[in-house]
């Protein structure tokens, strides 16, 4: 994506952001932002310049306080996007989106909704011991990557190419999803997601096999810094998080690293530009 195209795709993904900001401190619900938009508040004050998303957290409980008061408090041009609530949706996590727009990736989008978004992540549970993360761990990834298959998504698509080995190896995966309905598929990983005790750590529930875990007392407040024009909330720990995922995250990854990975194929945005193969 070209430099301009991806600062305009950057502020229309900030403008959500301000909208989720302005319903969290009305209803005192408690956001962070989290992963490379983290990133990017600490080390630029903004966006990673090549970013093509943003990413906040919630622990659990705070996420669904806003799942509860999202459809009546988001603004009219905004919609909270989740699997409880779009049969067609297959993330075990929610997105604010915006109304009227088009952010489509190569890899899969929903048939309904699929406008520009901000990723909404809950932090959950984590077991105590590392036999049961694996069994936990195992469960998830298999009930999320049947869900994909379900609703058509394509995680073996890289640069309009296909990756042979990935693409066998979901093959299981997709035949196993045509027994189950969306409904059960989402009860079942919910219901073991729920089932682990209040634990000291938690995990950022993105249904991936690589799973960082991280103190939650790093999570148990936030406080405000720059990112881009506004004021968000970043926690507490958030030197420890960072650290736990990315290590040195403040060293610049080499030059040819540094690419947006979404894949986008087409745009269009809240002022009625679209753009296709972009």
């Amino acid at each position: 994506m070209k430099k301009e195209l991806l600062r305009r795709v950057q502020l229309e993904q900030l403008e959500i952001l301000k909208e989720i900001d302005r319903v969290c401190t009305e209803h005192n619900i408690m956001y962070f932002l989290d992963s490379g938009t983290l990133i990017g508040a600490v080390r630029h004050k903004g966006f990673i310049p090549w970013d093509d998303d943003i990413d906040i957290g919630m622990l659990r409980e705070e996420y669904e306080k806003f799942s509860a008061i999202a459809k009546e408090s988001l603004g009219s041009d905004y919609i909270w996007q989740t699997w409880r609530n779009d049969s067609s949706y297959a993330l075990p996590f929610g997105k604010v989106r915006r109304k009227n727009t088009v952010f489509i990736e190569e890899k899969g989008a929903s048939e309904g909704e699929c406008g520009f978004y901000v990723d909404v992540f809950p932090f959950d549970n984590a077991p105590s011991d590392n036999v049961q993360r694996k069994r936990l761990v195992k469960k998830r990834v298999f009930l999320a990557r049947s869900l994909l298959m379900k609703h058509n998504y394509s995680p073996w698509i890289i640069n309009g190419k296909t990756d042979v080995k990935k693409r066998i190896g979901y093959f299981l995966y997709q035949i196993c999803s045509l027994f189950y309905s969306h409904k059960r598929i989402v009860k079942k990983y919910e219901m073991i997601v729920s089932a682990v005790p209040n634990s000291d750590e938690v995990y950022e529930n993105i249904g991936k096999t690589n799973t960082h875990y991280y103190k939650k007392e790093w999570f148990s407040s936030v406080k405000k810094t720059k990112f881009e024009d506004g004021m968000f909330s970043i926690p507490s720990g958030t030197h420890e998080r960072l650290t736990e995922e990315y290590g040195n995250y403040m060293k610049l990854p080499p030059e040819d690293k540094r690419e947006n990975r979404h894949s986008v194929i087409k745009i269009k945005f809240s002022t009625g530009e679209e753009y296709n193969n972009v």
